[in-house]
């Protein structure tokens, strides 16, 4: 069976966020970032939000 034209698995990778509280670089899905989700530091175990990244 083909795939739907308006599935959304062509944007299920994972993108780089920035802890404010360690500033260590952790992995992320694109679509819970994108969605403002609350997104856990794996390296210090708090709960923050990425800002929408800005396309230049």
């Amino acid at each position: 069976m083909p795939q739907r034209k308006d599935s959304k698995n062509g944007r299920n990778y994972l993108t780089k966020c920035t802890c404010p509280h360690c500033a260590m670089q952790s992995e992320h899905s694109f679509t819970r970032v994108q969605k403002g989700s609350a997104l856990m530091c794996p390296h210090c175990s708090k709960i923050f939000k990425q800002d929408k990244p800005a396309y230049a």
